[in-house]
């Protein structure tokens, strides 16, 4: 995928990896990009803007666990930019205290963004097709006991985004759907990390693990996320680890299926 003069949207691009997508697809000649966040950030914004001010930076306030906002959202993005080529789902919390919170923004608001994206990039709705890339999580693939909700919300992006990077989805639509697992970044969603977590006797052994994970930045995980969108291909799955991509072989472990689904 060439990105010059593509539009597209990046979720939870108000900082993190999400804000770090959105400057990397700027500075690969993306023509307007629409950045969903329920924060702030508005020094990077007015700096985003000043670094490309040939091309269009359309901020948008709402909750990605917001239905009906987020079909607001894509509605006016689709009025405003007259397309959508990518989109990229980054938005994401972690408090596995709050267990509703965490599953409706997590889970709900890749679904949410996802299922809205598409009613205006299907070619069978006049779409153009594209890309749609959802961030989970290394955790989604292997279990972590210290974090058994968000990786439950990780897991089911893996298999929300799998399922619809089926080839006879695409030939109906034109979208394209991979998603990206990546290991330990260093962003401030786990601030105060022992604080939510749901079993505290267990903070010890958590700060032992958090020490010895391997940490990369958020700027390597975006530069990798354009990567995986370069390779286009439909339904795959990524790990980022070590400022690389990793493919995955999803090999199915449920024999009974039939071969039509």
């Amino acid at each position: 995928m060439a990105f010059r003069g593509k539009n597209a949207v990046v979720t939870g691009g108000a900082g993190g990896i999400g804000l770090q997508v959105a400057k990397q697809l700027l500075v690969a000649g993306a023509g307007k990009v629409a950045i969903i966040d329920i924060q702030d950030n508005l020094e990077e914004f007015v700096k985003l803007r000043a670094a490309h001010p040939t091309q269009s930076v359309m901020i948008i306030k709402m909750d990605v666990a917001n239905k009906k906002g987020v079909e607001a959202t894509y509605e006016e993005i689709k009025k405003t930019f007259g397309n959508i080529d990518i989109v990229v789902n980054v938005a994401g919390i972690f408090n596995d205290k709050d267990v509703q919170r965490t599953l409706l923004v997590n889970l709900g608001g890749i679904i949410n963004s996802s299922l809205s994206a598409l009613q205006y990039m299907s070619k069978e709705n006049g779409g153009n097709g594209g890309l749609v890339l959802n961030m989970s999580s290394v955790v989604g693939l292997d279990p972590m006991f210290i974090i058994p909700v968000y990786g439950a919300t990780k897991a089911g992006i893996i298999n929300f985004t799998r399922c619809l990077g089926n080839e006879k989805f695409y030939q109906r639509s034109g979208i394209k759907f991979a998603t990206v697992c990546p290991g330990a970044t260093m962003t401030d969603m786990f601030t105060n990390f022992t604080e939510k977590i749901i079993f505290p006797e267990t903070s010890d052994e958590t700060y032992k693990i958090l020490d010895r994970l391997s940490k990369q930045s958020a700027t390597d995980v975006a530069r990798c996320m354009l990567n995986v969108l370069e390779k286009e291909k439909n339904g795959a799955v990524y790990v980022i680890e070590g400022k690389r991509i990793i493919p995955l072989e999803m090999k199915p472990l449920w024999t009974g299926k039939e071969p039509a689904l």
